[in-house]
């Protein structure tokens, strides 16, 4: 698991990540199993049958253990950083490697205007598209991986964040010309954090009790589109996000409750401040909870201002310290 955010000042923007990866396994708790061989006893009424295909669907895939060290925060150009949660590899390759890769074959450039961000982010995603088909043409399937890609423009001082997703696939996508491998998702420019990864702890603390409500709504838009048949594309990503920011929906009184819409303008030094706050407070709070730790390790922070962009700490070898 990862945590990775993106936090927008006045004049730069401080980018975050952590280093852990997770292996998950599918896994059978005793309790469960226990669970089910009692009501297995109960059903028969006599010595109980063992029934493979219903074992199998008691086992549920969970983190089994972590490794340090994973690249997950990366330059792209003078202004440019990504970071990434989810896959470590795509297409048999390190995200690293994926990236090196793109950057030698798009050449991306430092000028990031309205209309050279469009360029990089539609030319990167179909770099990945083309990588996660690959993948499937030798795999079965392939899991959810964000990319985080951050743009910062000396002129005018502007931040644009966009939230690319390798959407979860199987080889039975490529017979369907219309599925969407990889979305594109503009963060809204009035949030001065955008994070992502799996345990969301930062997102309820600047989101408040509205959290629950953003993840559920898109949820019940998803099922109604189903039950009535709508295209899947005018009910995606970017249609809930507009539902979420309708004012006729959630008003103003709800909205106190969201911490991001009531931060200060940052400077550069508390972007940096409050990234590396949301950081600690995910990998504390592991501390005091029956799940292994999943956010962790080296961490990575970088800045990007009108200098361009900057390693501010994790990407150094360092002395090692003898206990």
């Amino acid at each position: 698991m990862t945590f990775i955010a993106s936090v927008i000042a006045k004049e730069g923007v401080a980018i975050i990540a952590d280093s852990l990866v997770t292996t998950s396994i599918p896994s059978l708790d005793f309790q469960t199993f226990q669970e089910y061989l009692t009501k297995a006893s109960k059903e028969s009424g006599k010595e109980i049958v063992i029934n493979t295909k219903e074992i199998a669907k008691l086992f549920k895939v969970k983190p089994s253990h972590t490794k340090d060290y994973e690249e997950k925060l990366y330059k792209y150009d003078k202004y440019t950083a990504i970071t990434t949660a989810g896959s470590a590899s795509i297409n048999n390759k390190r995200i690293k490697k994926l990236i090196g890769e793109a950057i030698r074959t798009l050449k991306p450039n430092g000028r990031n205007n309205a209309k050279e961000i469009i360029a990089k982010i539609d030319s990167l995603k179909e770099f990945i598209v083309k990588e996660v088909k690959k993948f499937l043409e030798k795999n079965s399937r392939i899991s959810e991986t964000i990319f985080l890609v951050t743009f910062y423009s000396p002129t005018p001082n502007k931040t644009t964040v966009y939230k690319l997703t390798v959407n979860k696939a199987t080889n039975d996508s490529l017979k369907d010309e219309s599925f969407e491998y990889v979305s594109i998702l503009q963060q809204p420019d009035q949030f001065k954090v955008i994070c992502d990864g799996q345990n969301r702890l930062a997102e309820r603390l600047l989101f408040g009790d509205l959290n629950g409500l953003f993840e559920i709504i898109p949820r019940i838009i998803g099922k109604v589109a189903k039950d009535f048949s709508l295209p899947a594309e005018k009910v995606g990503e970017e249609y809930w996000m507009e539902v979420i920011q309708d004012k006729s929906i959630i008003d103003d009184k709800m909205m106190q409750d969201m911490k991001i819409y009531r931060l200060t303008e940052l400077s550069l030094q508390q972007a940096v401040d409050l990234a590396t706050l949301l950081m600690r407070i995910e990998i504390d709070i592991q501390k005091y909870t029956e799940n292994i730790p999943t956010v962790g390790g080296v961490i990575k922070l970088a800045v990007i201002d009108n200098d361009g962009f900057r390693f501010i700490s994790g990407n150094e070898i360092v002395k090692h310290e003898v206990f």
